[in-house]
C-alpha cells in the first residue's frame, strides 16, 4: 500500500484570525494613549522663580587705571662723581638710610686727607706757640721781656688757634663729602624710577632715583570724553586691585585732568586713597565712580534674563504658563539687573530653567515662590 504524506494546516501570516486582530488593535490603542501622556509630561519645563523687586540703585562708571605716589621725591647726587655701583633698581623696596648707589670716592678721600694734614700742621704750630707764650709770660713776670713781646706772642697764638678751627671745619666738611659718595634713601618707599646707570658721571644736583611712598597713593582712572559730564570732584570711588584680591579701598575724586592724545581724548579722574591696604605705586587698579542714584528701580535676577531673537527677554510665570516679555535693561548690581521697560515690581519670573523656555511654554514650579 503506497505511503501517503500527511498535510499540516498553518494559518497564513497575511490573514490573522479575527480574534488575534482584535487583540493587536487593543494593544496599539493603549500604547498610543501612554505615548501621548509621556509627550505631555516631556513638554512641561521645570523652573525656579523669583519676584521682581524695587530698590535704590546707584549708577556708576567703571575704569581700570594705575596707582602712583602722591609723594615721590627725587634722590639727587650731592657731589660730583662717577657712579661706581647701583645697589637697587626699579620696583625695589627701600628703607630710610639704605644705600642706593655708590659714587667714586677718590676725590673726596684726597680732599679729606689734605684737610686733615692741614689741621695737623696748624695744631702743631699752635702747640709750639702756646709753649712760647707760656715762657714769655714767665720771663715777663721776672722783667726779662717787654710787654710788647708778650702781646705779639699772644696774638700769634690766637691767630693759629683760629686757623686751627678753620682747618677742623674743613676736615668735617671733607668727611661729609666723603660720606655723600654713598647715596642713601631719605625715606622708606619703593624705587619708582632709576634715572642713571653705572659709569655715568653726575654733577651735583642731578637725580638718580625717584622714590614712591606707599603711604600716600592716588589712583589715575581714564574715562572717555563723553562721560566727563557725569564726573565731578567729591564723588565717591570704590577701588580694588588684582594684586590683592578681596582688598578694597574707598577714595574721593579730587581732580579731573584732561588728557589729549593723537588718537583719542580722555579725562583722568584723580582719586586720593587714604588707606592703601598694602598696594604699591604703578600697580593696576579698578575703580567704580558713583555718579547718580536711581530711586525705586525695578530689579530682576540676572539668571532670569536671556537672549532671544526678539531681544533681551524674561519669562513671567502665571497659571502654569511662561509669558515672554521683551526688556529694556539698565544697570547691573551684583546678581540683579535693572529693568527700564518690560516688567513691573512683584511679578513672578523664571530663573533656573529660563534658558529652556519659549513664549507660552507649559511649566512646573520646582519649589515655593519666594
Amino acid at each position: 500500500m503506497p505511503h501517503r504524506k500527511s498535510r499540516l494546516m498553518y494559518p497564513s501570516p497575511l490573514r490573522p484570525s479575527p480574534r488575534l486582530a482584535a487583540i493587536l488593535l487593543s494593544a496599539w490603542l493603549c500604547a498610543c494613549s501612554e505615548s501621548n501622556d509621556d509627550t505631555q509630561a516631556t513638554h512641561t519645563t521645570l523652573v525656579d522663580t523669583a519676584l521682581t523687586q524695587t530698590q535704590d540703585l546707584p549708577l556708576s562708571l567703571q575704569s581700570t587705571g594705575r596707582l602712583e605716589s602722591r609723594a615721590a621725591p627725587l634722590v639727587a647726587a650731592e657731589i660730583d662723581g662717577r657712579v661706581l655701583r647701583l645697589a637697587v633698581d626699579e620696583g625695589d623696596a627701600v628703607s630710610a638710610g639704605q644705600t642706593l648707589a655708590s659714587l667714586d670716592p677718590t676725590t673726596a678721600e684726597l680732599d679729606l686727607r689734605a684737610a686733615m694734614a692741614e689741621a695737623a700742621r696748624l695744631a702743631a704750630l699752635l702747640a709750639n706757640e702756646e709753649r712760647r707764650s707760656k715762657r714769655l709770660r714767665e720771663l715777663h713776670a721776672k722783667g726779662s721781656v717787654s710787654r710788647e713781646q708778650l702781646d705779639d706772642a699772644e696774638a700769634q697764638r690766637q691767630a693759629l688757634a683760629a686757623q686751627g678751627d678753620v682747618a677742623e671745619s674743613r676736615v668735617r666738611i671733607a668727611r661729609d663729602m666723603r660720606a655723600r659718595t654713598e647715596v642713601r634713601a631719605p625715606l622708606a618707599g619703593r624705587i619708582q624710577k632709576r634715572l642713571v646707570s653705572e659709569g655715568d658721571f653726575l654733577k651735583r644736583g642731578e637725580p638718580l632715583f625717584a622714590i614712591a611712598t606707599s603711604g600716600a597713593l592716588r589712583a589715575l582712572l581714564p574715562f572717555p570724553e563723553q562721560q566727563a559730564a557725569l564726573l565731578a570732584p567729591g564723588q565717591t570711588v570704590e577701588l580694588d586691585s588684582p594684586l590683592l584680591p578681596g582688598k578694597r579701598a574707598t577714595g574721593t575724586v579730587t581732580e579731573l585732568r584732561p588728557a589729549v592724545g593723537a588718537a583719542n581724548r580722555a579725562v583722568w579722574a584723580i582719586v586720593d586713597i587714604p588707606d592703601t591696604h598694602g598696594w604699591r605705586p604703578d600697580a593696576t587698579v579698578r575703580g567704580r565712580v558713583q555718579v547718580a542714584m536711581h530711586a525705586g528701580a525695578v530689579m530682576v535676577p540676572a539668571q532670569g534674563v536671556v537672549r532671544r531673537p526678539a531681544g533681551t527677554v524674561a519669562y513671567v510665570i502665571a497659571d502654569g504658563k511662561a509669558s515672554q516679555r521683551v526688556l529694556q535693561i539698565g544697570e547691573r548690581s551684583g546678581e540683579w539687573i535693572e529693568v527700564l521697560e518690560g516688567l513691573r515690581a512683584g511679578e513672578q519670573v523664571a530663573t533656573e530653567g529660563a534658558a529652556y523656555l519659549s513664549d507660552g511654554a507649559a511649566v512646573r514650579l520646582a519649589g515655593p515662590t519666594p
